[in-house]
């Protein structure tokens, strides 16, 4: 390797970086950091800057991105050009690789001219290396927004989506996270009383709440905003889950609490298993019976993993903690080793 390496897998909610190549470096160096992209998008360069700072910098980056999706581009090609744009002030002296969906780095100029070729690219990135180690396995990587289920059959990444919409289709995007989901694009009712109970629709509370009440998840691991504006505390926690029946903690009791909380829970491990089966079910002999877990929502992936009769190894166990969750900023960074490694 010519030097350390960044990977960035920059993204519209959160930054990941991950650091390569220092001396009797086993593991990663890696930084995560909730950024609101759509509401302060004029501060990318900066804490991207920061971020590097933070890291010890490097000459050498790849990035892979989903941030083009964001509400403040009009287009995924506005998007694109935003990020390139904001890693070409924050690093004016580094052309950076940028990682696209065919597996292939590209300059940043390059990319530009193809925007949709690197537009949400981070899933292939992660498959690709996890393909290196492991030749037959369904990769199921749950971030605090998505959950990416990608099939890797006889070491070559097998998924049938490309772009967004396309994975939607097929089951290979997941639209269900360990955080930021709202619960009521979760569920349209939950147990209340004995009986079902409709939920408002309204953003009262996140997948977060739901996890940190359970105990499945940290109050440090709350690392995007919560709907109301106060804090991270599972009491707290506990008073947005109650608001989504209308009601508060005054109204009802723990238990009340924890049924909600388990039956929002479990919906999000069938959203998940049922990406699952039909990517399974398109696969047929040829599936393989092997989970890869990575991203925050480990918790959520075995779930939905062990429903679907899969046997679960943790993608931990081969790049460290850190790395699993931060999947694609340290995949784009070992990838681009190899390319560089001559």
């Amino acid at each position: 390797m010519t030097g350390p390496i960044l990977g960035w897998d920059v993204g519209g909610a959160n930054l990941k970086a991950a650091r390569i190549g220092d001396v009797d470096q086993c593991e990663p160096t890696v930084l995560e950091r909730s950024f609101p992209l759509w509401r302060e998008p004029h501060n990318l360069s900066a804490v991207l800057t920061e971020t590097a700072e933070r890291l010890g910098g490097a000459g050498t980056m790849a990035v892979t991105m989903t941030a083009e999706l964001a509400d403040c581009f009009t287009t995924k090609r506005e998007g694109v050009a935003f990020v390139l744009d904001a890693f070409q002030t924050a690093f004016p002296a580094i052309d950076p690789w940028v990682y696209g969906v065919d597996g292939r780095f590209r300059s940043a100029a390059a990319a530009r001219k193809q925007p949709l070729e690197v537009a949400a690219a981070n899933w292939m990135a992660t498959a690709t290396l996890v393909a290196r180690s492991i030749p037959d396995a369904l990769l199921l990587d749950v971030g605090s927004t998505t959950a990416d289920v990608i099939p890797i059959v006889a070491g070559r990444v097998a998924a049938r989506g490309r772009t967004d919409p396309d994975r939607l289709r097929t089951g290979e995007l997941v639209y269900t996270g360990a955080l930021r989901t709202p619960v009521c694009a979760i569920v349209r009712s939950v147990p209340l009383c004995g009986r079902l109970c409709r939920v408002a629709a309204e953003h009262f509370a996140v997948a977060a709440d739901v996890h940190l009440w359970l105990g499945r998840i940290e109050e440090g691991d709350y690392t995007c905003e919560t709907p109301d504006g106060r804090g991270r505390s599972r009491h707290e926690a506990g008073a947005r889950l109650a608001r989504m029946v209308c009601a508060d903690l005054e109204m009802l009791g723990d238990g009340e609490i924890t049924a909600i909380a388990e039956h929002i829970a479990q919906a999000q491990v069938r959203r998940i298993a049922g990406g699952i089966r039909q990517v399974m079910r398109r696969l047929g002999p040829a599936c393989p019976c092997v989970a890869v877990l990575a991203g925050q929502g480990t918790f959520l992936a075995t779930a939905a993993a062990e429903e679907c009769g899969l046997i679960t190894r943790d993608m931990a166990h081969d790049v460290g903690s850190a790395a699993a969750r931060a999947a694609p900023a340290a995949a784009v960074a070992y990838l681009l080793a190899e390319m560089v490694d001559v």
